[in-house]
């Protein structure tokens, strides 16, 4: 519910990319998760440029250097050690909610009760 701000789109959205990553790492192992770090590295970098042009500059920081590291763990390794490998879907998971925390709003009612038939 949270993974995807409380929409049924969303929550779509965040159930296929865990799936994606779990079936990732069912399927084709370390070097498929060796990828994916290139890619985690290339998007955070994205992010951090354009945290960058609209003048958060701390925030922007700290993306480029995750970037950094996660391209520099690409560069430096053949292979993912098989204990990440298994972590994969919800490290995903976390690094996707740390990133969209700034962005999620639950819904107004939340935590109130339900009554049918009466409106508050």
């Amino acid at each position: 519910m949270i993974f995807g701000n409380w929409r049924p789109l969303g929550m779509v959205v965040g159930s296929t990319l865990f799936g994606y990553t779990d079936a990732l790492q069912l399927r084709a192992g370390g070097g498929a998760v060796r990828a994916l770090l290139l890619i985690v590295a290339i998007a955070l970098l994205v992010y951090g440029l354009l945290l960058w042009g609209r003048g958060r500059r701390g925030t922007a920081g700290v993306m480029l250097v995750l970037a950094a590291l996660f391209a520099g763990w690409f560069s430096a390794t053949d292979e993912v050690p098989s204990d990440f490998v298994h972590m994969t879907p919800y490290v995903t998971t976390l690094l996707v909610l740390a990133l969209a925390a700034q962005r999620l709003s639950p819904p107004a009612a939340d935590g109130l009760p339900y009554r049918k038939g009466q409106a508050e």
